[in-house]
């Protein structure tokens, strides 16, 4: 148990140090809610293995090596969307008072990919509730709006098998259908009570889906709050998409 405990520890410390880099012990001690001798051990082992090294110019901080970005295979496209939606993002939370990010589908659950706590604002969630499903998220929703047919039904089959409550069923596919009605999809206490999600596609020069836009509220939204919301959500997100489409590829890394 102390082991796998300890691999939980590096792993959140080397996604901390990704998403906020260049970052020190403390800071990183202070928002992994983790003691700093155990922040260490986990940076001197990320270290040893090649993963993390110290910042150049700031030896007392911690960046990510080059290994991650000549191994792993992330999908060009994604990289250039975050790019694009960062600016947007900012935009979106500043206007709405709410935080905002960009999520794309991984498998049959949604991941965070930009946004200005990233990637605290769902782990916590997480390791409570576990990975959030694409059916109870509003950006998953909205992709899957997007998807081609015979995908969406792939995965709806899975993850709302016949014996599925109906209730949620027919939430979750009236969700799916709200955008396309209103550009925009809805998530009201669907994987944590008291979180309201409105979220819009963003979508490549064909169509086809390639993350979303949303934005997270701590509190209930009446129609005319969750119009509004849907509104700015769908508007930064067709901005994202216009951007994406005007936007070099990120290269693929070699592999």
């Amino acid at each position: 148990m102390a082991a796998v405990k300890s691999v939980r520890t590096a792993l959140r410390v080397f996604e901390t140090v990704a998403a906020r880099q260049p970052v020190g012990l403390s800071e990183l001690s202070r928002t992994l809610d983790v003691p700093k001798a155990s922040v260490q051990r986990a940076l001197r082992t990320l270290a040893d293995a090649g993963w993390l090294r110290h910042d150049v110019t700031r030896p007392g901080l911690w960046v990510v090596t080059a290994r991650f970005s000549v191994l792993a295979d992330t999908d060009p496209t994604v990289i250039t969307a975050r790019e694009a939606a960062r600016p947007r993002l900012d935009e979106l939370r500043r206007h709405l008072d709410v935080p905002t990010g960009l999520f794309v589908l991984d498998g049959d659950r949604m991941v965070l990919v930009a946004g200005p706590e990233e990637p605290e604002t769902l782990r916590p969630l997480e390791e409570t509730l576990g990975p959030l499903p694409v059916h109870l998220s509003a950006a998953g929703r909205a992709i899957l709006a997007r998807l081609p047919a015979e995908t969406r039904d792939e995965i709806m089959a899975r993850v709302l098998p016949a014996d599925a409550d109906p209730d949620l069923a027919r939430r979750v596919h009236d969700g799916i259908a709200r955008v396309d009605d209103d550009g925009f999809a809805v998530a009201i206490g669907e994987y944590q009570t008291d979180l309201t999600v409105v979220a819009a596609p963003v979508v490549d020069a064909a169509g086809v889906p390639v993350a979303a836009v949303a934005a997270m509220a701590d509190h209930l939204l009446d129609a005319d709050a969750t119009a509004a919301f849907g509104a700015a959500v769908r508007q930064a997100a067709t901005a994202v998409s216009r951007a994406l489409r005007s936007m070099p590829l990120a290269p693929t890394p070699p592999g």
